[in-house]
């Protein structure tokens, strides 16, 4: 692997990497990618797992998940408590865990942490923090999927929602959900993020984000959508956003499908800067309580298959993943 040359001019930054069970198989293709396209120094780059992830590489540190505060176990006491119907801790440990990047780092960690999910590889150079301290945020994907394009944000959906009750005064800031598997947290921001969510609750953080997120669906909550939100409202003056052209897979977590060096080496018509391949956990549950997909394009898909996403500048088409698989 040829690295890139970072620009040492710009402000150094920690990645962290969740990595599920059921994302091992592409790790180090994310890994590489980050080490490779990030124009930011790289401090160091903590991978999460239950299991020991070796890579000789010194800016490289495994992170055993076990030890991360709140665990699976915890979530799951939570979720059951709270009536949720749904086997998805694990979807919220990670969420937690990004949240609460700072409070796993320590103090020595620099201001500036980049969140990566373990099933995505970046495919061109990116710069994260600008020299003045600014951070890029993704738009990511609308906050409605449809056929056709969607102007405003949708009346309904699950994560706005569950933003809108954990923080007083949220509000989306436009139709963009900030959903894209990637996201630079600020350590000033999402210190006040805590503040007013403890203050406003009179419990940690954590507990709060788990009694006020929508149990009925899967996914009940985003830290993506609560966080890029939150600080483009609040903070604008250190955050500023753009498209981030992208082409991915999602399907269910089963043996076989598609993995992540599939949709790296499949043909692409249109230029992107990521791609990626998602194993979801009960797959056809997940996508019937996704309500950010609209009833036009729900009648569109068949129960079951693969999809596959593409996104340029904030424009989204969906169609069904095939093999020999081919991406826009």
């Amino acid at each position: 692997m040829t690295l890139m040359t970072a620009d040492v001019s710009l402000p150094e930054l920690d990645v962290v990497i969740p990595v599920a069970p059921k994302d091992a198989q592409g790790v180090r293709f994310c890994l590489d990618s980050v080490l490779r396209h990030c124009r930011n120094p790289i401090r160091a780059v903590h991978i999460v797992s239950r299991f020991p992830v070796r890579v000789p590489d010194e800016r490289v540190r495994w992170l055993d998940e076990s030890m991360v505060v709140p665990g699976i176990g915890d979530i799951e006491t939570a979720l059951r408590t709270a009536g949720s119907p749904h086997s998805n801790a694990s979807w919220y440990f990670q969420q937690l865990l990004k949240l609460r990047c700072f409070d796993l780092l320590g103090a020595d960690a620099p201001d500036h942490v980049l969140v990566v999910d373990a099933d995505i590889a970046f495919v061109a150079d990116v710069s994260f923090v600008e020299h003045e301290g600014g951070v890029w945020l993704p738009m990511g994907y609308p906050l409605r999927w449809t056929i056709g394009r969607l102007t405003a944000a949708p009346r309904q959906h699950s994560a706005l929602s569950a933003a809108a009750r954990l923080v007083p005064g949220w509000h989306p800031v436009d139709r963009f959900s900030g959903m894209q598997h990637h996201m630079v947290f600020d350590r000033k921001v999402l210190a006040e993020l805590m503040r007013r969510v403890e203050d406003a609750h009179g419990m940690p953080f954590w507990r709060a984000f788990l009694t006020t997120i929508e149990s009925s669906k899967w996914t009940g909550a985003s830290e993506y959508v609560l966080y890029r939100h939150f600080a483009c409202w609040l903070f604008p003056e250190r955050v500023a956003m753009r498209h981030v052209s992208a082409a991915e897979v999602i399907q269910a977590a089963a043996p076989g499908g598609f993995a992540l060096a599939d949709v790296l080496g499949a043909p692409r018509t249109v230029d992107v800067q990521l791609v990626g391949c998602h194993r979801f956990l009960d797959y056809a549950d997940r996508i019937a309580t996704m309500d950010y997909i609209s009833e036009d394009l729900r009648r569109e898909l068949r129960p079951g298959m693969p999809l596959k996403l593409c996104l340029v500048q904030g424009e989204l088409s969906i169609a069904h993943a095939l093999d020999p698989l081919t991406l826009p």
